[in-house]
């Protein structure tokens, strides 16, 4: 199968030459301009999938953060790092054509389910702060029913996608749909015009309004909020915190939404230059996303906490703490030492959703 049409383009960077440093006949080359830039991707690629991981890992890692909101947070890292999975087992071109729809299918689901979580993490930020009107806001709810709904719609609603986008590609290729030479000039990365069209662009572009619409309905709730505290310490900590929260989110759709247009434009354009930025986009969006949802949040604080109690409890067997019988530490900072929950590690005041 042919994996790419434009000339110098990077969907054929690993295949094109016999790989990075042979040729065809298994004679050592230099490396070549494309070679190069294939190699920048798939590091790009495995620094995202590290942040990731890393991101997912402290979620679930502190109970404060196994909130709602939180958890939300967790799904759309989880749909990313698939994201940058399946793109970096693609980047090089697929041979054979049942393999090349079923990564071509796969990338069409979890580009849409990822827009999806982050269309809920806005709606819950919206209602947490038209239900929050003090700066110490309520708790948090529990992962019940409102989280199955969000679960339903975020995993559920990109599925009903890709069985119509699938349907219109069936119908296109008169039932021929293992049938992928089309998707030659971009490799397995999106399925023909018709079904890229209706079946990611226009629900992307639907997706993405809506979150906008929370985003400032959340943004018009939270200065009406805000208007309403009396006291101006109180008021200025809302306000920070508060446009922190809409402008992670806002950075968060920005980041997708071009990724997506970039794609879309690499589609209907033959320009190297397209091609490139849109996979150095893709390649580096989990990383960049990972450093805004664990640096624009009190993550920080969390580690802080417990590498000060820790320091504590070593301190604290040094000045010799410690009972006859047992050893077990007696002095200050006992309650913290002893605990091996985290749920100690609790802000003041309860943190907002994320």
């Amino acid at each position: 199968m042919n994996t790419n049409n434009n000339s110098g383009g990077v969907s054929g960077f690993v295949n094109g030459g016999g790989g990075f440093m042979g040729g065809g006949n298994g004679a050592a080359q230099p490396l070549t301009e494309e070679s190069v830039l294939s190699l920048l991707i798939v590091l790009g690629s495995s620094i995202s999938l590290v942040g990731l991981v890393f991101a997912f890992i402290t979620y679930s890692l502190f109970s404060d953060l196994r909130s709602l909101s939180g958890t939300t947070l967790m799904n759309l890292l989880a749909a990313l790092f698939m994201t940058q999975l399946l793109y970096v087992i693609g980047v090089g071109g697929v041979p054979d054509p049942r393999v090349c729809l079923s990564l071509a299918g796969g990338l069409h689901y979890v580009r849409l389910a990822a827009l999806c979580w982050l269309l809920t993490m806005a709606h819950h930020m919206y209602h947490h702060f038209r239900d929050n009107l003090n700066l110490v806001s309520a708790a948090e709810p529990t992962l019940g029913k409102k989280f199955f709904r969000y679960s339903a719609f975020a995993w559920g609603f990109p599925g009903i996608l890709l069985i119509t986008s699938l349907s219109i590609q069936y119908h296109d290729k008169a039932g021929r749909l293992s049938d992928m030479r089309s998707l030659g000039d971009l490799n397995c990365w999106f399925l023909d015009d018709n079904a890229h069209i209706y079946g990611l662009l226009v629900p992307s572009v639907g997706i993405v309004l809506t979150t906008i619409i929370y985003l400032i309905r959340a943004a018009i709730v939270a200065r009406l909020v805000i208007s309403m505290q009396i006291d101006r310490r109180t008021k200025h900590k809302m306000r920070r915190k508060r446009t922190l929260q809409i402008v992670l989110f806002f950075k968060i759709t920005v980041l997708l939404s071009t990724v997506i247009v970039l794609g879309a434009l690499t589609k209907f354009i033959k320009s190297d230059a397209l091609w490139i930025a849109f996979n150095v986009g893709q390649g580096m969006q989990g990383i960049f996303i990972a450093m805004l949802v664990t640096c624009n949040c009190q993550v920080l604080k969390i580690y802080t906490k417990t590498i000060k109690s820790q320091r504590r409890k070593r301190q604290t067997a040094n000045g010799g703490y410690f009972s006859s019988s047992y050893g077990n530490i007696s002095g200050p900072g006992t309650e913290i030492s002893k605990s091996t929950s985290l749920q100690l590690l609790t802000w003041d005041p309860t943190p907002d959703a994320v």
